[in-house]
């Protein structure tokens, strides 16, 4: 959970997020650091990495700001990390690697609808780079991944330069260290600056006595649609955290192309990414012949490579069933199709996510290889018109094997809205589950489409594909199983209160993880103005209140917490009467506050409070701000 600004942590962004660049709120201390290669060249300004209170080189100043997970090899990533498969995609591949080797364009973006293999083509890209001793740097952004840092501009720039900083270049390393030194406050910048400080500079300095054609020629950048809003802020509105998200896309663009413009920079950048509109506006934005774009369309024949693939893995999937050889024609057969691969390859639309999500049901679901490949057979389109409808039809079949779709989908989309759901898995689980063995019961025939456990069984979630989030968010896509984002905070609203009527998790904790840690994730996100309300509205007693305030102080910034509380429960009463889940919390709320000495709004200030709520933030336009009429005294955070 990222800490959040002094003072008042929870403040919305305002009308100031196209401006404000200082992310200095955010602690970096839980995000992992990193050693994405290695290196015989490796220069240390310092000792061993500092402890608390110590001091901390120029080194382990960069380590803090590097997403180990971000590198195309890293552990994060997994085996099962999308790759081309063997003589698939061999065109474009190709295509790429002539631009970084002979090609005048020192920018390439790959673009192509969701689902069109774009990430497979760069992690196929990165390896042949990496074996070719070509590669320089890499950061495979992703929205869905375990940590925050792997979906931050924040951390995009200095993973780049200390990918920069383990190649075997004499004196780039010591260049970077000394910048550092030179510039501590460095981290904390735009990433223009950034680039300037971190990347061109030490370049700069390095290449006055060398000569930089033995170096490595290509830093890859994949999936900058996927970089989220600032990290560490509220939003108002779902308006401003998208024109938050599309204002990171078009800096980390910027920043990316100031490097490429630098004559000093010998590197070609590979650009991956949805054709989203702030990039596409970005991209045509530049000087013609800029950046060369390319277009995952049938020009590079994907129809023929996702039937060498769907036709090579069923017959894999045969030989380790042990069925005849062409096992699944007479599946098709009997439903009137000649060659299956090739009917897929047809109905996929140029999406290889349909191939690879059809396959991994048949190698997964429930029943034998031969049932579950008639069952996708038996998932017919719906209208072919419709440029997904293929895709479609598959998530609505798989979904309806869960012996409880409805609440399946309610489930995934409600952990979906954690943002970084890796890490949470275990607290969602926890709190999500009703009984224990629920999550398995719901998202385990799922299995083609999340994983929910890792191999040590722990909790786990792990989509395949964003375009499953893509699918169940819209409802022209998904129909029936379309939920609007009000039923989907009312779910999780139920499972929170139904934690506070218990007095804890209905199921027990996993094993390693305390009781004060799920306190502490539960005690923050029960009072996030989503959930708050619908769950405030379920019948509790003064005793559940009680319960919850007697553990807020494990919350990082608990009286804030309790101070929103006071405010949103209060938000929709009318001016002539409070609804009784206010008076029972506001009553609470206020017994705890002069028991521990905190300031409480006077009769007058509740009067006026009737008639025109007090705001729970400072940036609201209206002067009075409920921090200044409730609350511990200055300067005493979390003496709960």
């Amino acid at each position: 959970m990222s800490r959040r600004p002094e003072g008042d942590q929870r403040v919305p962004s305002g009308d100031n997020i196209y401006h404000k660049w200082d992310n200095s709120w955010n602690d970096s201390s839980r995000h992992h650091i990193g050693d994405v290669h290695t290196s015989n060249t490796t220069n240390h300004f310092h000792g061993s990495t500092s402890s608390p209170g110590t001091f901390k080189g120029p080194q382990d100043r960069l380590e803090e700001f590097v997403s180990k997970g971000a590198a195309h090899d890293s552990a994060e990533r997994g085996t099962d990390t999308p790759k081309c498969y063997p003589e698939t995609r061999d065109a474009v591949q190709g295509e790429l690697l002539g631009y970084i080797e002979h090609g005048k364009a020192r920018v390439v973006w790959l673009t192509g609808p969701a689902g069109a293999g774009k990430t497979a083509i760069m992690g196929s890209i990165a390896d042949t780079c990496h074996a070719r001793r070509w590669l320089a740097g890499s950061f495979f952004v992703s929205e869905s991944a375990k940590n925050v840092d792997r979906s931050s501009k924040r951390y995009l720039i200095p993973t780049l330069a200390y990918h920069l900083f383990q190649l075997d270049i004499p004196g780039l390393p010591a260049a970077i260290l000394s910048a550092i030194a030179s510039n501590p406050s460095v981290f904390d910048k735009r990433l223009d600056q950034q680039v300037e400080i971190l990347i061109l500079a030490p370049i700069r300095k390095v290449r006055e006595n060398a000569d930089a054609s033995s170096w490595p020629k290509a830093i890859l950048v994949d999936g900058v649609d996927e970089c989220d809003a600032d990290e560490g802020r509220k939003f108002e509105t779902e308006q401003d955290r998208q024109r938050s998200k599309e204002y990171n896309h078009r800096e980390v663009l910027s920043a990316l192309l100031q490097a490429h413009s630098d004559p000093s920079f010998p590197f070609h950048i590979i650009i991956a990414s949805r054709p989203e509109r702030a990039i596409e506006h970005y991209f045509s934005s530049l000087p013609l012949g800029a950046v060369r774009k390319l277009f995952l369309g049938s020009r590079y024949s994907p129809e023929a490579d996702m039937e060498l693939y769907a036709r090579a893995m069923l017959n894999q999937i045969g030989m380790e069933c042990g069925l005849p050889e062409n096992w699944y024609s007479r599946a098709g057969q009997a439903l009137g199709i000649e060659d299956v691969p090739r009917y897929w390859a047809q109905e996929a639309s140029g999406q290889f996510v349909y191939v690879a999500a059809v396959i991994r049901y048949v190698q997964s679901g429930t029943g034998t290889p031969y049932e579950r490949l008639e069952h996708v057979l038996n998932w017919r389109l719906g209208d072919s018109s419709k440029p997904f409808s293929a895709l479609d039809a598959l998530y609505r079949g798989i979904l309806k094997t869960s012996p409880d779709p409805e609440l399946a989908v309610k489930w995934i989309r409600a952990v979906l809205k954690y943002g970084s759901y890796g890490d949470r898995a275990w607290y969602i689980t926890t709190l999500q589950e009703s009984s224990p063995g629920e999550v398995g019961y719901l998202l385990g025939p799922l299995s083609s489409l999340v994983r929910i456990s890792k191999e040590d069984r722990q909790p786990d979630f792990h989509f395949y594909h964003k375009s499953l989030s893509d699918f169940l968010k819209d409802s022209q896509r998904s129909g029936d199983m379309y939920l609007t984002g009000d039923e989907v905070n009312s779910f999780q609203a139920s499972r929170y209160s139904a934690v506070l009527k218990n007095k804890g998790p209905l199921v027990p904790l996993p094993g390693g993880r305390t009781w004060d840690e799920f306190m502490a994730e539960f005690c923050y996100f029960l009072t996030l103005p989503h959930l708050f309300p619908p769950a405030c509205n379920h019948h509790h007693d003064a005793s559940n209140i009680d319960w919850w305030l007697a553990h807020h102080h494990l919350e990082e910034d608990a009286p804030s917490g309790v101070i929103q509380a006071f405010a949103l429960v209060h938000d929709k009463c009318h001016w002539y009467a409070c609804c009784p889940s206010c008076k029972l919390w506001r009553s609470r709320i206020v017994r705890f506050a002069k028991a521990n000495g905190w300031r409480v709004p006077t009769v007058l200030e509740k009067l006026r409070d009737r008639f025109k709520h007090i705001p729970w933030y400072r940036n609201d336009p209206r002067e009075v701000w409920v921090g200044k009429l409730l609350g511990p005294p200055v300067g005493l955070r979390l003496s709960m």
